[in-house]
């Protein structure tokens, strides 16, 4: 009777174990549920329902975000543009090569574009007054990165996520700019670089 108990004790002490672990792994799982599957916080989008980009980048300001898990950076953007070009619907952003996030963009295939509520205006501010070369900016500014099907990084705080793939990129001919407009240039800000990306998908609460 003494073997009984014990094998008993035993066999329970294993099935609590076996339900911890798999609480454990349905815990990890929703840790990393993406952008795309988490329907109940993000719901998919058209390019055509996209706001006015003028508010958007101007007004609003954006998030530009690039690299991957463990490999990303994202800054601050008030320019930009959507509209369409080679039959595709299209972001444009211009990335300054003094900027740390150039880098990003040099080597990636992919990047995304995310705007936020207005309560968030002074982590943008943030995010665009320091460079990711210096530390942690986006823990400190109290965003959280999340990632697409493809791996991309977009933000918890966001209410629009736009996911693109960079299909031209080219940097600006100095000579062929207004010359006010190119005084920017006149105080050592790098060159921007344009780069053309589809959009790939959109998202929204």
């Amino acid at each position: 009777m003494k073997f009984k108990t014990i094998f008993a004790v035993m066999a329970t002490f294993a099935s609590l174990m076996l339900l911890s672990c798999n609480s454990n792994m349905a815990a990890e799982e929703q840790d990393e549920t993406n952008v795309a599957s988490d329907s109940a916080r993000w719901r998919s989008i058209t390019p055509y329902d996209i706001k006015n980009a003028v508010e958007l980048f101007n007004k609003d300001w954006m998030a530009l975000a690039v690299g991957t898990r463990g490999d990303m950076n994202a800054m601050t953007i008030s320019w930009g543009s959507l509209g369409e070009l080679w039959g595709r619907p299209v972001v444009i952003v211009y990335v300054s090569s003094s900027r740390y996030t150039y880098e990003f963009m040099e080597r990636n295939q992919y990047f995304t574009v995310t705007a936020f509520p207005e309560s968030k205006r002074e982590a943008l501010q943030y995010i665009g007054t320091h460079s990711g070369r210096d530390g942690d900016k986006l823990s400190e500014a109290g965003l959280t990165p999340e990632f697409t099907e493809l791996g991309n990084p977009v933000f918890r705080e966001a209410t629009l996520a736009i996911e693109c793939k960079i299909i031209y990129s080219a940097p600006f001919d100095i000579e062929k700019i207004d010359p006010d407009a190119a005084k920017i240039y006149e105080r050592g800000m790098g060159v921007h670089t344009m780069y053309i990306g589809e959009i790939l998908n959109a998202w929204e609460r």
